[in-house]
């Protein structure tokens, strides 16, 4: 078939589906579950740990188990929806993750949880590869950035609003079932989700792909087994030596597979990841991108989240309330900064970053500057700037990853992309973390040096004499560096038994200077995390510089398939093999 200037189509393209944006909409539903759940179990752990009497270890577990599974499963799930049908394996996702939430829901055991966040995070796997492998299939490559965008800005959405909701949901206790509703809340909207898959989703795989590489997935699974299970509970081991063994066993796995890979892709053309994705370099400089970018997000979210609820004493509520601006400003410039990119290239990505570094800055300037006595309005503008330089990021970045990727390795290449994501965003997590926890031990003393001042004031103001008050002044600071030696093990220091000598506290004032010293305790405390957050997210400048030129390296502007020019750009780059009245076999042609 030909158009008017006779230039040929790929064989078998045929109407843009009809049903597209309604199956987009189901399928951000299904995806918006996933991204929530990711972080929506943290602020429940407290409640959980009363309720099942689970142990430290095992709340651990409760949060690992699902981004464990999840990251070790995308590549291989991608590609079995490439071979088997990427609708049907969507459909197995959501019924998986219903199930796996309704389980949560009920779960009676810490052991019965855990293994219900498993099987979650498998289903969760499944959802995300298979819906970005059917938003790349079923749109024209000029409306893909649209669709892109929409995920976009519905990832900024989701990753912040988890611990909100999480938060609403606890404080609420509705029924009485305490953390249960935060699992249960996913039944209903799964369901729905699932009624709109089966009604307006297309089936789509590829016919290249005949059969599984099941030594592919082995050793795809067993590399990054080594690498994300070490990375995730390293920082909560005290990062033992197995943890840099299992990580350096993890570059030669990865060598074998990939020349593995190699030879397997010659051999049949059935590879788990087809060595040719790798070709592409804006594919290959796409992950680099989105690794440093997760690892920005990651790690700042990390000491962030840790500084308002442990440093300040925000409820979980009040602490995923202070992110909103964050989130407004990720959906307002996610929504269209795909389309704007099609324009712009990739300097948009790259205005992005820059508009994340100066929001980073600012926000280092505000902790500085008000120090434990923030509040969210005061973080908001930093955070609203920060939110707008990721949607610049977010949205393109994922267009142009897999806008040169092949319809037929849709699910291959969006597993790969999401792997990417957690490589990032767990070696932000620790690399951040390990500086983090340093910079608490070494700014316990300059926090409670903060707060000697007001603590002098106040002990004078209750009749403690003056050198009295030196002296409580120096065991108050001896406590505050011997506690954090000590670290979080529960042992009370030596030189925190004693920090007010008897003799120095007047008549009848003991009650009075203990509430003083309490406050100055917990001043300290505030200060310490204020300095240490204020420190470490300078880390997080130099990595957002580092994003910021490895936006270089990716191609000017996307590059579309040669057959979708501006009048033919209505066609679909459709799937293999589609079944229910779907078109046969396209492969996008990159120019």
């Amino acid at each position: 078939m030909t158009d008017a200037d006779n230039k040929p189509y790929p064989e078998g393209v045929k109407e843009p589906d009809p049903q597209r944006w309604r199956a987009a909409t189901v399928i951000l539903v299904a995806i918006a579950l996933d991204l929530i759940d990711t972080t929506i179990v943290n602020v429940a752990l407290p409640v959980l740990q009363t309720d099942l009497g689970a142990g430290k270890a095992a709340l651990q577990w409760v949060a690992a188990a699902y981004t464990l599974t999840f990251a070790l499963s995308l590549i291989t799930v991608g590609r079995i929806g490439d071979m088997l049908g990427r609708k049907r394996l969507l459909t197995a996702g959501i019924i998986s993750f219903v199930l796996a939430s309704l389980l949560c829901g009920i779960a009676q055991s810490t052991e019965m949880l855990i293994a219900a966040r498993v099987l979650q995070g498998f289903g969760g796997a499944m959802v995300m590869t298979q819906g970005l492998s059917i938003f790349q299939v079923a749109f024209p490559p000029k409306e893909r950035a649209a669709v892109f965008g929409l995920f976009g800005a519905l990832s900024g959405i989701a990753a912040m609003i988890g611990p909100l909701l999480g938060g609403v949901l606890v404080n609420a206790d509705l029924f009485g079932w305490t953390w249960r509703p935060i699992f249960l809340v996913n039944v209903p909207i799964g369901i729905a989700a699932l009624i709109g898959v089966a009604m307006y989703v297309r089936e789509s795989r590829s016919e290249h792909i005949k059969r599984l590489d099941l030594v592919g997935v082995a050793l795809i699974t067993t590399a990054l087994l080594a690498l994300l299970f070490p990375l995730i509970q390293g920082a909560e081991s005290g990062w033992p030596a197995w943890t840099f063994i299992a990580m350096a066993c993890s570059v030669p796995l990865f060598v074998v597979f990939g020349v593995y890979e190699v030879r397997k892709s010659a051999r049949d053309g059935s590879a788990l990841v087809e060595p040719s994705l790798f070709k592409e370099r804006s594919f290959v400089a796409g992950l680099v991108v989105m690794l440093s970018f997760f690892a920005i997000i990651a790690g700042l979210f990390f000491p962030f989240t840790l500084y308002l609820q442990v440093g300040l004493g925000f409820s979980p509520l009040a602490s995923g309330l202070a992110t909103i601006p964050f989130s407004f400003g990720a959906m307002i410039t996610a929504s269209f900064s795909a389309v704007l990119a099609l324009k712009m290239g990739r300097k948009v990505l790259s205005i992005g970053m820059v508009i994340m570094g100066v929001g980073m800055v600012a926000l280092i300037w505000t902790i500085n500057h008000y120090g434990a006595d923030v509040g969210g309005w005061d973080l908001a503008p930093s955070l609203a700037v920060l939110g707008l330089g990721l949607g610049f990021v977010i949205s393109p970045v994922v267009d142009i990853v897999l806008g040169g990727v092949p319809v037929e390795h849709a699910g291959s290449g969006s597993g790969v992309l999401s792997t990417a994501d957690q490589l990032g965003a767990a070696a932000g997590v620790a690399v951040i973390g390990v500086l983090f926890f340093n910079l608490l031990t070494s700014q316990a003393v300059p926090g409670a040096d903060a707060a000697l001042p007001q603590l002098r004031k106040e002990l004078a103001a209750v009749g403690v004499a003056a050198p009295a008050q030196e002296q409580i002044a120096v065991n108050f600071r001896a406590c505050a560096k011997a506690s954090a030696e000590e670290g979080d093990t529960g042992n009370v220091p030596e030189a925190c038994k004693q920090i007010v000598p008897e003799s120095a506290v007047p008549a009848g004032a003991a009650e009075q200077v203990g509430k003083v010293l309490a406050q100055a305790s917990e001043k300290a405390r505030e200060e310490g995390y204020a300095k240490a957050t204020g420190k470490v997210l300078w880390y997080e400048v130099g990595i957002i510089v580092l994003g910021f030129l490895l936006t270089f390296l990716l191609p000017q502007r996307p590059r579309e398939p040669e057959w979708a020019d501006d009048e033919d750009a209505g066609l679909p780059a459709q799937a293999d093999g589609a079944v229910d009245g779907a078109p046969q076999a396209v492969r996008t042609a990159e120019s």
